[in-house]
């Protein structure tokens, strides 16, 4: 209770302190001026920051101005024969940039040029395949060519994926017209096959059926009078043991390639 008592006489101390100083004798304005002064404090504070912050924009550009006054103040101390130097030095490098600059523009037309009859090649060429009715696209989109239609890096590969396509699909009309074996698999592109490996050693395969041992013995098999099977029982049996010798998909694989 003491303590109490002596807290409660340091704080009514203290505010008799206040009153004296400011004249205040009201706790809620004591309150509101300390938050007002609180405020003024956080705004200083942000000036502070700000000049601070524009102090070091101006150290920055001192910095520069000196470098500058210094650099001037080397050439003023240069000889003729120096500068002359330096001015051939600087006549010669402008005229290095302008010839580059030359050549690229002269780069960038001839690109232009090559685009532009790459173009009009691929818009023929696609309209005929277009026109023929006789091949579909996949995967790649029909491009439209509109009067302003121009190639550059950004959507050449778009309407070159659609010419892909169709000539992809032509190489492989071609082939299953002259019945080449191969037909399915002629329009496969060179990039997307896997390099091949010329000096590694022969690969060991093993357990592969011979096709035409295969079909000898399946013929005899099932022309055997006494191996007809008419019960259904026996029949799911012959076809699981054909299925694990390999028959079943060599069968398969045949029709395929037919």
């Amino acid at each position: 209770m003491d303590m109490y008592t002596r807290n409660v006489e340091v704080i009514e101390h203290a505010f008799s302190q206040i009153e004296k100083a400011t004249g205040i004798s009201s706790v809620e304005e004591i309150v509101t001026t300390f938050i007002k002064a609180e405020e003024q404090n956080y705004s200083l504070f942000n000036y502070v920051n700000m000049l601070n912050s524009d102090i070091d924009t101006i150290e920055t550009k001192n910095n520069a101005i000196k470098a500058e006054i210094h650099h001037h103040q080397q050439l003023k101390q240069m000889s003729e024969q120096e500068k002359e130097s330096m001015r051939d030095s600087l006549a010669k490098e402008i005229a290095e940039y302008k010839e580059n600059n030359l050549a690229k523009h002269q780069q960038i037309k001839s690109i232009e040029t090559q685009m532009s009859q790459i173009k009009d090649c691929v818009e023929r060429m696609c309209s005929g395949f277009r026109n023929s009715r006789m091949f579909k696209l996949a995967v790649a989109s029909h491009m439209a060519y509109d009067e302003g239609t121009q190639f550059n890096e950004n959507n050449v590969t778009q309407y070159l994926a659609e010419l892909e396509e169709f000539i992809s699909s032509f190489i492989q009309h071609l082939a299953q017209r002259e019945k080449n074996p191969d037909a399915p698999i002629s329009a496969l592109s060179l990039d997307a096959m896997t390099n091949k490996e010329f000096d590694k050693g022969p690969m060991a395969i093993e357990n592969i059926p011979n096709s035409n041992a295969f079909n000898n013995n399946f013929e005899d098999d099932a022309t055997a009078e006494d191996e007809i099977i008419t019960n259904k029982r026996d029949l799911f049996k012959k076809f699981e043991e054909f299925a694990s010798k390999g028959y079943i998909d060599n069968l398969h694989n045949q029709g395929k390639s037919k």
